[in-house]
């Protein structure tokens, strides 16, 4: 295959993989992606947002948090699936991206990559697209599984992106909700022990009467 070629079927697949990577990142997860600390204390404590309203209610942000959540989580898998593909065919990803970049700016032909390097960069890129595609079908799935339309999730996103005080209440709202989860999960144990304890002390005057009646 002539350089002349390869170049040609270089760009054929840059614009499917650029495509793809346009639509993968319009799904910006990266702000709700950390782990949320909590701490336990009383569940008297005053809301910090009382006084704060938002055009969302607090359970539609909290399922835009879990949908970005479990996004995150699979974009991570697709970025590390993708780097193993490139690895198997000797690229790096950053070495991917920089013949990736040069095809799109029309510099591929510089003499800055090997005819190896472009050949295999052809070879991983179908690979590539379909992964990002199956991404973004994947992200689309979860987004009207978590009961918000696409219209509604991107309408949430944009106010999301804009505005660093949702972003930090829907963090609050998340840090709320897993509180309460691990306050609840508290008072069930203890109700569970005191159940054991109560179990245990009737046996234990079962036994006694059992006793002495003999």
């Amino acid at each position: 295959m002539t350089n002349k070629t390869k170049a040609m079927h270089t760009e054929r697949y840059l614009m499917a993989i650029f495509m793809a990577l346009a639509i993968a990142f319009a799904f910006p997860v990266s702000l709700l992606s950390q782990e949320i600390e909590v701490k336990v204390e009383e569940d008297d404590e005053e809301d910090p947002w009382a006084d704060h309203e938002f055009a969302y209610e607090d359970e539609v942000l909290l399922d835009f948090f879990d949908i970005n959540r479990e996004i995150s989580k699979m974009r991570q898998e697709t970025q590390e699936e993708i780097a193993k593909v490139a690895d198997e065919h000797g690229l790096s990803m950053e070495r991917f991206q920089q013949i990736a970049n040069a095809a799109q700016i029309g510099q591929l032909g510089g003499g800055n990559f090997t005819d190896e390097e472009v050949e295999a960069f052809n070879n991983v890129a179908p690979v590539v697209t379909q992964l990002q595609r199956q991404m973004q079908q994947e992200a689309q799935e979860i987004i009207t599984e978590g009961d918000l339309s696409m219209e509604k999730y991107r309408e949430i996103l944009g106010s999301f992106r804009e505005d660093t005080e949702l972003q930090e209440y829907v963090t609050y709202l998340a840090r709320e909700r897993a509180r309460q989860e691990i306050l609840e999960e508290r008072k069930e144990e203890a109700r569970r022990k005191l159940e054991e304890e109560k179990k245990k002390e009737e046996e234990e005057e079962e036994e006694e009467e059992g006793e002495e009646g003999n």
